[in-house]
């Protein structure tokens, strides 16, 4: 079996019928999100605490050992491809090029739109071979042109998407910029004690959502 034939198999097994995209949090059953806003935007401050606050979640999503698929979609601008000299790429330990499957995802936000094309590039690797914490650094300067690192190196906002799914605990983390970040589970009870270490965080405009999955 492929890495593309497992991760579908994977998602049709504990995630029957979701598309990967955003917002993450409402598209299923059971999730958390959280706010990574403190204080002045645009200052190094504010990226510090951004940063901090999602790899430290992120670390209590994902042990090192854990086996995941790193999904990284690109919105597809005429013949332009993946470059395996991306940013994210440069983040895997002795990332080969044979690791990488290549997929598209038709229409995912337009479903009226032909040219709605994200091409797709999925890894299956250990945790411990990924340095998270420059590619989520990177995500939430996402708005931000003037700041590096960037998942785009030329500066465009060009639709770049990231997913990590973990294939052992069976649920998804997706940071989509420097507000906030969502997971998503297969089970509530995997969610709860990322619920209960990190409450403080939950985003408030969604908490009475989010408090009645664990009552």
């Amino acid at each position: 079996m492929t890495t593309k034939q497992e991760y579908r198999k994977f998602l049709n097994d504990n995630f029957k019928g979701l598309r990967l995209r955003k917002p993450l949090f409402y598209s299923w059953d059971f999730g958390l999100r959280f706010d990574l806003q403190v204080g002045k935007t645009d200052t190094d401050e504010y990226f510090q605490e951004v940063t901090r606050r999602a790899s430290t979640i992120f670390k209590t999503a994902f042990a090192d050992s854990d086996n995941l698929f790193l999904v990284f979609m690109d919105y597809k601008y005429k013949r332009r491809k993946i470059r395996f000299s991306n940013f994210s790429f440069k983040q895997i330990n002795s990332l080969e090029k044979t690791e990488i499957s290549y997929s598209k995802e038709l229409q995912l936000y337009e479903p009226d739109d032909k040219f709605d094309i994200r091409n797709i590039a999925i890894i299956k690797l250990a945790t411990d071979r990924i340095n998270y914490k420059n590619i989520l650094k990177a995500i939430g300067h996402t708005d931000f042109p003037s700041r590096q690192p960037r998942l785009d190196q030329n500066g465009f906002l060009t639709g770049k998407e990231i997913y990590f799914v973990n294939i052992d605990k069976k649920l998804i983390f997706h940071m989509y910029d420097d507000r906030g970040l969502d997971i998503i589970s297969a089970d509530k009870e995997t969610l709860r004690p990322i619920y209960k270490k990190h409450n403080d965080w939950i985003l408030d405009y969604d908490r009475e959502q989010i408090d009645k999955q664990f009552e």
